[in-house]
């Protein structure tokens, strides 16, 4: 029976398109790290193919909605994602998070299943150890001092340097850090039901915010198993190699029995 899908699916405000896919056949939507807009994702668009339509959660706060108030709860930001996703179901969603995002697509995919029933046809969570392995942290950054806050941030290396010596960047990106630090160093999973798509879980051999066994433990999280790939580098692998990570996407994708029965009909 053919799938009815809509090729002018209207997603809500906090989601943005890239790239072109005059004909998908499935949809990656993609979950941002601390402080991030959706922008990040753009440099993944060119090495997908023409069946992936990609889309990026862009979240008050960041970017062209920086005057909106930001989220300080999962709960806050599951609940903003799964409506504007909603419009999207029409053909199988992949939902991709790294870091923060990775939490983030975890529990939009859970809301979304028991909002709906329905959940991704896969799950890629990236520089992230599974949800009960802890916040990689021994305090919490959200409410410490300045001084002591840009010097974690400084420590992550995941701001570009020109926008850490700039005082003004700086004082306009330091609210909305410790609004997503603080979604995180809330977060408590509560038990639930186990999802029932495969996941893909991925991370940087030089990451040491992850472990094996953190990652790992991923495939409690699901009945559709779980891969784990490691990448060369560090936490922010993917910004270096986007084309690495998209071919290792496809070639997952394509690995996938249920996705290839949604792809022909």
């Amino acid at each position: 029976m053919m799938r009815k899908v809509n090729l002018h699916a209207r997603p809500g405000a906090g989601l943005r398109r890239y790239g072109g896919a005059p004909q998908p056949s499935m949809r990656l939507v993609c979950f941002a790290w601390c402080g991030a807009g959706a922008s990040v994702y753009r440099r993944l668009a060119p090495g997908l193919s023409g069946h992936i339509e990609l889309y990026a959660a862009q979240l008050p706060g960041r970017e062209e909605r920086f005057n909106e108030p930001r989220l300080r709860r999962m709960a806050q930001v599951v609940e903003t994602l799964v409506e504007d996703i909603a419009p999207l179901a029409d053909l199988p969603l992949i939902f991709f998070g790294h870091s923060m995002g990775a939490l983030v697509a975890y529990e939009t995919a859970r809301a979304l299943k028991a909002r709906s029933g329905q959940e991704p046809a896969a799950l890629i969570v990236s520089g992230r150890n599974g949800p009960e392995s802890g916040i990689p942290c021994r305090r919490p950054w959200h409410a410490a001092d300045d001084g002591a806050f840009l010097d974690h941030i400084r420590g992550m290396d995941g701001t570009p340097p020109a926008v850490m010596e700039s005082e003004a960047m700086m004082s306009a990106l330091i609210p909305l850090l410790r609004a997503d630090f603080e979604v995180l160093e809330t977060y408590v999973h509560q038990p639930g039901p186990a999802l029932s798509c495969p996941v893909l879980a991925c991370a940087g051999h030089a990451d040491g915010r992850v472990s094996t066994a953190g990652m790992a433990a991923w495939t409690r999280y699901t009945h559709g198993g779980c891969t784990i790939h490691w990448f060369k580098g560090g936490h922010f692998y993917l910004n270096r190699q986007p084309r690495v990570l998209t071919l290792c996407i496809e070639q997952w994708l394509a690995s996938l029995a249920s996705l290839q029965v949604s792809h022909e009909s």
